[in-house]
């Protein structure tokens, strides 16, 4: 079902305590990501990019929603790398093939202009979703972003995000859709302290489709970011609270991880990559 859902994309354009080992905390917040989710179709997930600990995180979950039917886990990169992920998908993911990707606009940004979305990290996604493919299981991937980053944008991105994915899961007869997306493009709406510039969230546009709204953040550590000063390593200045959260706040639910590491940076096609 979902390689025929691929095809038509193409043609449109918690509260856990932390533990030591980064694995058992990862366990921990998949159950409670998952038990979250719980029935709702549409689970946004708001995250930090540029992060080591997300994108495993999502390929967890993945797996666990992935046993009980169809699931496509849409990410926030360009719409126009969708034919090159389902080839990779349909791959055997080798070396090669990831150095395609690699290669391709969207991945092979300068690390300067590099807002965090590409890294080894999410290429390792990716290739959870390619293994999971390849033992059986009905899963797609979908590119649902308008902008490559790295300028300005208009108030429209949002919006056309939201399109893209009303598409999509207009298109899914059964079975979750998984987002992975920027942290404020996943709020339901916009918050009190938001800039008066700030557009409408992109999941503010998609309330009717009943969806749940989970931030990830972390107590402590870095990420890749590309502040006004320029992009690099952002620590973590605070630490928000976990659990459920009150109505009329911008998110349903938020994870607090231990701790945030910057994200690999994408090798040169060719090059080994580290663990």
């Amino acid at each position: 079902m979902l390689r025929r859902l691929f095809a038509l994309c193409l043609a449109s354009a918690c509260v856990f305590q932390a533990v030591a080992g980064g694995s058992a905390a990862r366990a921990s917040a998949v159950d409670t990501l998952v038990a979250e989710a719980g029935k709702h179709r549409l689970i946004m997930l708001g995250e930090m990019h540029g992060t080591r600990e997300i994108p495993p995180l999502v390929g967890e979950v993945a797996e666990h929603l992935s046993r009980e039917g169809p699931l496509l886990l849409a990410l926030e990169i360009h719409a126009s790398e969708h034919a090159s992920l389902r080839a990779y998908l349909d791959g055997d993911g080798s070396v090669a093939q990831r150095d395609l990707l690699r290669r391709r606009p969207f991945w092979s940004v300068p690390q300067q202009r590099n807002d965090g979305r590409r890294s080894e990290d999410m290429l390792d996604l990716v290739e959870r979703m390619r293994q999971l493919r390849a033992q059986g299981r009905d899963v797609a991937v979908l590119a649902y972003d308008v902008a490559n980053g790295g300028g300005p944008i208009g108030d429209w991105r949002d919006d056309a995000m939201a399109a893209q994915l009303r598409q999509a899961f207009g298109a899914l007869p059964r079975g979750p859709m998984l987002v992975l997306t920027g942290n404020v493009h996943a709020m339901r709406l916009r918050p009190s302290w938001a800039p008066e510039q700030m557009p409408a969230p992109m999941t503010a546009g998609l309330l009717d489709l009943q969806p749940v709204s989970i931030e990830i953040a972390a107590a402590s550590g870095e990420f890749w970011a590309c502040p006004a000063a320029g992009c690099g390593p952002q620590r973590i200045v605070a630490v928000p609270s976990a659990g459920a959260l009150p109505a009329g706040e911008p998110f349903d639910y938020r994870i607090v991880l231990p701790a945030f590491s910057v994200a690999r940076p994408v090798k040169p096609a060719g090059a080994a990559t580290s663990p």
